[in-house]
């Protein structure tokens, strides 16, 4: 294992939650990609630690790494502003990375659940205006379409009540269970939807989702990949056959995601 140089808890902005790790391998050449990787945690709670082995794991194969905390979603801040997040931290990624004598122009996006939610929209919606250039996404149990009426109820339904508090704050407009499919609720949660930016323009993108996913429907994943094989959109679909939504059951599958976005390094890159 190479020696790691890490810089903890770099501010990117002013609020508390503004902050990331970058991580670089001890010898590196000097123009080089970068893996960020977005935490899940719905949008409301979690932690850029979850995928500090994640980043070490791609250092010590050569790559620039970094995690990073997002603001969460409130009554007054909602996913939009999650994104113009990614873009401060890139932009303060890139620039510590010059301090360090590297020059970084592309970057893979990895994340989780609400995390995977936010690189989708990121890579299909912000690419122009990033900058660090999206080359390619990971995604694992991502949330692909909010407005579905069986999204975040899983193979459960245990999350109903939850759900609309927490989808209310992701796009900003107040919705319940009675009010869920009424037209302002729609048109706002299809705005904040991944399906709804696919293109053959959209970067190649990697989905990875468990079968047994008690959150997000497995199916939605299955769904979600023949739409980006209609519209040309290279990708990976790598199954967790045992998994639920934390993806814990599978440890080949696991291994197989990361050989995934590991190959991505080396053609995007």
């Amino acid at each position: 294992m190479e020696n790691l140089i890490v810089l903890n808890d770099v501010e990117y902005g002013t609020h508390e939650r503004q902050k990331l790790d970058i991580m670089f391998p001890e010898k590196v050449e000097s123009s080089r990609g970068l893996i960020l990787f977005v935490h899940g945690g719905g949008w409301v709670h979690g932690d850029k630690t979850v995928h500090t082995d994640d980043a070490k794991y791609f250092c010590n194969k050569g790559y620039i790494s970094a995690t990073m905390n997002y603001r969460f979603v409130t009554e007054e801040l909602h996913v939009p502003d999650i994104l113009d997040d990614v873009t401060s931290a890139l932009g303060v990624i890139k620039e510590r990375c010059a301090e360090q004598g590297y020059r970084v122009d592309k970057v893979i996006l990895s994340g989780g659940s609400a995390g995977a939610h936010i690189v989708l929209l990121y890579a299909y919606t912000r690419r122009n205006e990033a900058p660090i250039e999206p080359v390619a996404v990971g995604a694992y149990c991502p949330p692909v379409d909010c407005s579905r009426a069986d999204f975040l109820l899983g193979i459960s339904g245990e999350f109903e009540d939850w759900k609309y508090e927490v989808l209310s704050k992701v796009c900003g407009v107040e919705m319940n269970k009675s009010t869920f499919l009424d037209e302002a609720p729609q048109a706002a949660l299809k705005k904040l939807s991944p399906c709804e930016y696919v293109t053959s323009a959209c970067v190649p993108t990697a989905v990875f989702h468990g079968r047994v996913d008690e959150l997000i429907p497995f199916y939605h994943a299955e769904e979600y990949v023949k739409l980006l094989n209609e519209k040309g959109v290279k990708n990976d679909f790598v199954i967790y056959d045992n998994s639920n939504h934390a993806l814990d059951k599978d440890p080949d599958a696991s291994q197989k995601a990361r050989d995934v976005i590991a190959r991505y390094c080396e053609i995007y890159f």
